[in-house]
């Protein structure tokens, strides 16, 4: 997550981030989840028209139905979504038993329900959640959500996230963060740091560490940076 966080940078390409994410998988031994992909977003908009693939995909691939993700180019002012999930097994997740609450409107679907629960479910979302992704916990009357979504779903009016399963013995990690592409640089704004258990054996390649250093001087520069500027508050107050 690191590493691609900050390959994306003003200037740069996707296809650039993808190779870079390839390679540390490469190095780890490990697939990355083909269907993942990292999205920039704008106000209201989670996924949007720039992405970046965790992986190229094979003619196999483009065979099943994959499509390749087109070529652009960061700018600045732009903001991404890093997300990156990686797997011991083949990297080819696949829905399982376990029912989805998760949906998110599709604003270009129109259709007229004939169910009320079905309509009362869209006229919910249209108010409530118009662009952005809701579970169905969040209705007041969740059994009559539960109802009516079916309908929703099977007109495309609203999209599942799905639950999605690699093989049975297979590990999974996965990581996200939001990135801001500024003219001092990328910042990383939100995400979780990495927990202390996850741990490898193996050495980044050389590339990847020299990436890694310069991300653990860059954060310990603003650590102390942060921290003179609060003692120097402490001692004026």
């Amino acid at each position: 997550m690191l590493v691609a966080a900050n390959a994306i940078r003003a200037g740069a390409k996707n296809n650039e981030v993808t190779e870079v994410v390839q390679r540390v998988a490469s190095n780890y031994g490990v697939n990355p989840i083909s269907t993942v992909r990292m999205h920039q977003m704008k106000r209201f908009v989670i996924d949007g028209v720039k992405e970046v693939a965790l992986k190229d995909p094979t003619p196999e691939d483009i065979e099943e139905g994959e499509e390749k993700v087109p070529e652009c180019t960061f700018e600045q002012a732009e903001v991404y979504a890093i997300d990156v999930a990686m797997t011991t097994g083949d990297g080819k997740v696949r829905p399982g038993d376990l029912r989805t609450t998760v949906f998110k409107r599709n604003v270009e679907a129109n259709y007229r329900l004939k169910m009320k629960a079905s309509r009362f479910v869209l006229t919910e979302v249209d108010k409530k959640f118009p662009t952005l992704p809701f579970t169905l916990r969040h209705f007041d009357d969740e059994r009559q959500a539960k109802m009516g979504i079916t309908e929703c779903v099977s007109h495309g009016l609203v999209t599942p996230y799905q639950s999605l399963h690699e093989k049975a013995d297979a590990k999974v990690a996965h990581f996200k963060c939001t990135v801001l592409l500024l003219p001092s640089g990328t910042s990383q704004v939100t995400g979780l740091p990495l927990p202390s258990y996850f741990k490898t054996d193996k050495e980044p390649d050389e590339e990847t560490a020299a990436v890694l250093k310069e991300i653990a001087e860059k954060a310990a520069k603003k650590a102390k940076k942060k921290a003179a500027k609060k003692k120097k508050k402490k001692a004026s107050s």
